[in-house]
């Protein structure tokens, strides 16, 4: 009877899962998720394009090429075989679990409307310092501060699958993280 009651926990607990998708398949990838039942999540952005002859706000995906997917153990292989799903991000050779305070920074972040870019993360941050945000919507949200010449800098890290997300905040809201 205990196995059993482990054996449909484990596999009924919902986790986030990170796709590479097909190169500005995004959104179309999101849908086909969501028809099948599955939930998914792409953090967009809004940007002002202009053209020629008008200016309009279009959405852009801030991590390009990626699709979140709160999905069980069963519900991977149907995941995968989604149009348009190259294959799960993998991690030290095992697919990568988002943690769900990942996605919840990220969606915060977008809810509020900071302006976002991204970047592989490649570096150590022993150049910056450690911070937790003090104040405001994003309070104790932790991230590095990167040195730049335009002020502060916040780097919030997605370490499950090696992506990160610049945004810039005053400095009087943010403190340093004691070692």
């Amino acid at each position: 009877m205990k196995s059993d009651l482990k054996n449909t926990t484990t596999e009924s607990i919902k986790v986030w899962r990170a796709l590479y998708v097909a190169s500005r398949q995004e959104k179309k990838v999101a849908e086909l998720l969501i028809k099948k039942g599955i939930e998914a999540y792409i953090p967009l952005q809004k940007t002002m394009r202009q053209w020629s002859d008008r200016k309009k706000m279009v959405e852009f995906p801030l991590l390009n090429g990626y699709v979140f997917a709160h999905i069980t153990i069963q519900e991977q292989e149907r995941t995968l075989q989604t149009k348009g799903v190259v294959n799960f991000v993998r991690s030290e050779g095992k697919i990568a679990t988002v943690r769900d305070y990942e996605i919840d920074q990220l969606k915060q972040l977008i809810e509020l409307g900071y302006q976002m870019e991204t970047s592989d993360v490649k570096r150590t941050y022993k150049q910056g310092d450690k911070i937790k945000i003090n104040s405001g919507a994003l309070k104790n949200i932790e991230g590095y501060i990167l040195n730049t010449s335009e002020g502060n800098l916040l780097e919030i890290v997605l370490e499950s699958i090696g992506q990160s997300i610049r945004v810039r905040l005053p400095e009087e809201i943010i403190s340093p993280i004691k070692k």
